[in-house]
């Protein structure tokens, strides 16, 4: 993620990222690059440094619970007014 964070365009969708530069070329700078694999690691590493992990410290990222509330369907019916 860190190589999209540093050569993405603003805006650019991770997908449009992929197709503009390649997956083998994704893939190459990340597989069979070991150091710069390891450079990445570690800027990814810095620029979270502070950052609460969402999945563990819901509070702390101001995660907003309620998504998690399964949505019950309404019935039909009572979507339909009563007749006039």
């Amino acid at each position: 993620i860190q190589l999209y964070r540093e050569e993405g365009w603003y805006l650019e969708r991770t997908v449009h990222y992929i197709a503009r530069v390649g997956l083998d070329v994704v893939k190459q700078r990340i597989l069979n690059d070991a150091e710069g694999r390891k450079a990445l690691w570690d800027r990814l590493q810095f620029a979270l440094q502070g950052e609460p992990d969402p999945w563990f410290e819901f509070d702390k990222a101001q995660v907003d619970t309620r998504q998690f509330i399964p949505i019950v369907p309404v019935a039909a019916d009572a979507t339909q007014g009563e007749p006039a």
